[in-house]
């Protein structure tokens, strides 16, 4: 179970190699909605693009391990906003 701070830890630490992985967004939420207790890593792909993200990441001496939740969601393109 990983804290908000563990969790923001684990998202500045392991952001590069998400994204390397095929997430176009990271973000950190509570993990009860995604069945986990603490918080997790919200990892946005693209919808219908391969990408193999991990199931979890590991932070500290103690290794907590931080799930990884994967989520559909198209990339956001300022362009399409309305000015």
């Amino acid at each position: 179970m990983a804290t908000l701070k563990q969790a923001y830890q684990a998202r500045q630490e392991h952001d590069d190699a998400l994204a390397e992985a095929g997430a176009h967004a990271v973000g950190v939420e509570p993990g009860e909605a995604y069945g986990h207790k603490g918080f997790v890593i919200i990892a946005y792909v693209e919808p219908g693009k391969g990408a193999r993200l991990p199931k979890s990441v590991h932070i500290g001496k103690e290794k907590t391990e931080v799930p990884v939740v994967v989520e559909k969601a198209e990339r956001f393109h300022p362009e399409d906003l309305d000015t």
